[in-house]
């Protein structure tokens, strides 16, 4: 703790020779007499015993009065809004096929949509496996036949999480598809004008350094509508150096036995036309693709781009003083109103 005027503790000097002065005069004799002692075994009433207290609730509220003007501070740290960080758009298919169930957990089975919202979460907020986001601008979009920004890049994640946790499957036909072409062309567009939006800030504030942009896709479709083919939205991410990592909810692979001449041979069929598609745009763009088919897997594929896209951040810290001097003057202010009470009603003394 600190004071801003430590100079008025110079007052305790005056109070405190008013003290001295008083306890010296009380102890004179204020009527001369010849003898007390006829009043020796006549007991003190309680006014007696108390007579002195309005003085010291006065010199108590006299001290912390002094207290209060020379204004106690505390020293808080603050730590600012983070000055860098990376930029990360979450693509996510809310299309019918993403109803379709897949394992949670050890005995459960949840819609995919489900199960995906619940990673997220845990990616931009942390848990025990997942050390979230907290200083990273993270936006939302999404798309069915059409691709719709949610939640712009923010750092404002407690509205991002709301956001993911409401996300629904789109239940129209005429609005159901998979358009993840138009998906990616939309993020790379919204990382693309980033840094221009959150570097106009005022003079006195640094602006905000984008590290690093990203896109993550989630998808369990082809893409087979929109006006954005996959392969022109990974080459205007690949332009703007967008690193775009994709991943394909699918079912557990399937396997066909084969017959060699060391005996049969379980191998995996080969990985569907949309599978393929998304490998590529990952690699064009520098990203990594990868199958999930459970919430297991899911969760460690956001692992691994949890570890890929790490930068040590430095977030702004200054410290605050805190005025803490409003108990002393209520103190004061409740021990003067109650010596007042006091010397008017109980212990008034006359004259």
């Amino acid at each position: 703790m600190s004071v801003a005027l430590p100079w008025c503790f110079l007052l305790f000097l005056p109070l405190f020779a008013f003290l001295f002065l008083h306890l010296k005069g009380s102890q004179s004799n204020a009527l001369r007499y010849s003898s007390l002692s006829l009043f020796d075994d006549v007991p003190r009433s309680a006014r007696q015993r108390f007579a002195p207290l309005p003085f010291w609730l006065r010199f108590m509220a006299l001290v912390f009065l002094i207290i209060a003007m020379a204004r106690p501070q505390l020293l808080r740290t603050v730590e600012a809004i983070p000055r860098e960080g990376i930029a990360i758009e979450l693509a996510v298919d809310i299309s019918s096929s993403m109803d379709f169930t897949m394992p949670y957990g050890d005995n459960e089975s949840l819609s995919r949509m489900e199960v995906t919202k619940k990673v997220l979460e845990q990616f931009v907020g942390g848990t025990e496996d997942l050390r979230g986001r907290p200083n990273d601008l993270i936006g939302l979009v999404t798309f069915a036949r059409y691709a719709d920004t949610i939640c712009p890049l923010t750092l404002g994640h407690d509205s991002l999480l709301y956001l993911i946790q409401d996300l629904e499957i789109e239940s129209r036909p005429n609005e159901d598809g998979t358009a993840f072409g138009d998906a990616l062309a939309l993020s790379a567009a919204r990382l693309k004008t980033v840094e221009e939006r959150y570097n106009e800030t005022d003079a006195q504030e640094a602006a905000y350094t984008v590290k690093s942009k990203v896109i993550i896709l989630v998808t369990d479709g082809s893409n087979n509508c929109g006006r954005h083919l996959p392969m022109d939205g990974a080459a205007l991410a690949q332009k703007w150096g967008i690193r775009v990592h994709t991943i394909a909810i699918t079912d557990p692979p399937n396997f066909r036995s084969i017959e060699t001449p060391e005996g049969t041979v379980q191998i995996e069929e080969e990985a569907p036309a949309q599978e393929r598609v998304l490998r590529q745009i990952a690699e064009t763009t520098g990203g990594i693709y990868r199958r999930a088919s459970d919430e297991t897997s899911l969760r460690d594929v956001y692992q691994e781009i949890d570890a890929m896209e790490s930068s040590e951040i430095h977030p702004l810290t200054y410290h605050r003083q805190l005025d803490v001097f409003h108990p002393f003057a209520i103190a004061a202010l409740f021990l003067l109103s109650l010596q007042a009470l006091l010397t008017t009603t109980w212990l008034r003394r006359i004259p």
